[in-house]
C-alpha cells in the first residue's frame, strides 16, 4: 500500500475552478537524478509512496521520462485524475505560432492528452518574432488559452513574475493566472514576500522552489543548528521545518529528490504546526542576511 495517503496532503484551489493543486509535490529538475532513467525511476516511486504532484518544465529535457514513469505507476493503479503534473514553457517557444506548436509536442513527449498546469517559466524572451517581452508573454497566453478551451491544458499560470506583470495579464481578461511559482525560503527578499502578499489577495496558488535554500551560504549555515532544534521539539528534520514554514504561509513546495526516503519526509509535513516563536524567527531574518540562489526578482524585466 501507499505510505502515505494522498488525502493526507492538502490542496489550493485554483481560480476559475480549474483543479486543485495538491501542496506538497517533487521537483523533477536541477540534479543528476532528473534525468534518464533516474527520473522515471523517482517519479514512479514518488506516485507510488503516494505523492500526487509533479513538478517539471521543457527546460529539464526529461519530459518522457517523466511521462514514462507515470504512466507506469497509472499501470500499478495510480488513478491519472489524482495526479498534478506541471510543466512550463521555455521563452524559445513564447509566440503565438510558437507556443501553438509547443503543446501538441510537449504532450506526446509526455505520452499524456492534458496537462494540469503550464506556466510561463520566466518573463523575459531574447530577441523574438513577438515583439517586447509583455508582447511575447500576451501572444503565449493566447496560444495556450485555446489549448486549454479544448481541455488539454487544465490551468495556466507563471514563474518568476510579479505583480505587474500577473496583472498585465488578467487585464487581458481571459484565463486568469491560477499560480505563481517563484523562489521562496525564510532568506528571500523582502519583493518575493511582498508577491506572494499580492498572489494571495488576488487568490493566486502560490508554489515555492529553492524551499531548502543554499547548502554553501554562510548565514543559512550558521541557522542549521536552530532549525534542527525546532526540527527535534517536532521529531522533524531541519529540511521539514523549512518546508512548513512555507506550508504555514498557505505556499505549496515541490522539493527535489529521487530518494524514495527523502521523497516520503518531505510529504510528512502537514502533521505538525511550528510555534509563533519558531515563526517569528523564521519570518524576521535580517535584511542583511537575505539572498537569493537562482536570481530571479519579480517584475524585473519589462
Amino acid at each position: 500500500g501507499v505510505d502515505v495517503h494522498p488525502s493526507s496532503v492538502p490542496s489550493l484551489p485554483l481560480l476559475g475552478g480549474t483543479g486543485k493543486m495538491p501542496m506538497a509535490g517533487v521537483g523533477l529538475c536541477c540534479r543528476p537524478s532528473a534525468s534518464g532513467d533516474a527520473v522515471r525511476k523517482g517519479v514512479f516511486d514518488f506516485l507510488m509512496l503516494g505523492g500526487r504532484h509533479l513538478d517539471t518544465a521543457q527546460l529539464y529535457g526529461n519530459h518522457r521520462e517523466v511521462g514514462q514513469g507515470m504512466l507506469e505507476a497509472m499501470a500499478n493503479g495510480v488513478p491519472r485524475e489524482e495526479i498534478f503534473l506541471t510543466t512550463k514553457i521555455w521563452a524559445d517557444d513564447f509566440g503565438f505560432e510558437k507556443a501553438a506548436a509547443w503543446v501538441p509536442r510537449m504532450l506526446s513527449e509526455l505520452g499524456v492528452e492534458y496537462v494540469d498546469l503550464v506556466l510561463l517559466h520566466l518573463p523575459k524572451n531574447d530577441g523574438q518574432a513577438c515583439g517586447s517581452p509583455k508582447q511575447c508573454r500576451q501572444e503565449t497566453w493566447l496560444a495556450l488559452q485555446r489549448f486549454q478551451r479544448a481541455g488539454q491544458i487544465r490551468s495556466l499560470g507563471v514563474s518568476n513574475f510579479g505583480p505587474r506583470q500577473m496583472q498585465e495579464i488578467f487585464d487581458m481578461g481571459g484565463a486568469p493566472v491560477t499560480v505563481n511559482q517563484l523562489e521562496y525560503h525564510p532568506w528571500v527578499p523582502s519583493v518575493h514576500r511582498e508577491t506572494v502578499e499580492w498572489c494571495h489577495q488576488k487568490g493566486v496558488a502560490v508554489t515555492a522552489y529553492g524551499s531548502m535554500g543554499s547548502n554553501n551560504y554562510a548565514p543559512q549555515i550558521t541557522a542549521q543548528g536552530a532549525l534542527q532544534q525546532m526540527g527535534e521539539m517536532h521529531r522533524k528534520s531541519a529540511g521539514q521545518v523549512l518546508l512548513r514554514w512555507a506550508i504555514e504561509h498557505n505556499v505549496s513546495v515541490i522539493p527535489g529528490t529521487s530518494n524514495p526516503k527523502h521523497q516520503l519526509e518531505n510529504l510528512q509535513i502537514f502533521d505538525f504546526k511550528l510555534g509563533g516563536q519558531e515563526m517569528g524567527m523564521l519570518d524576521h531574518i535580517p535584511e542583511s542576511d537575505r539572498m537569493l540562489h537562482f536570481g530571479h526578482t519579480p517584475d524585473e524585466f519589462p
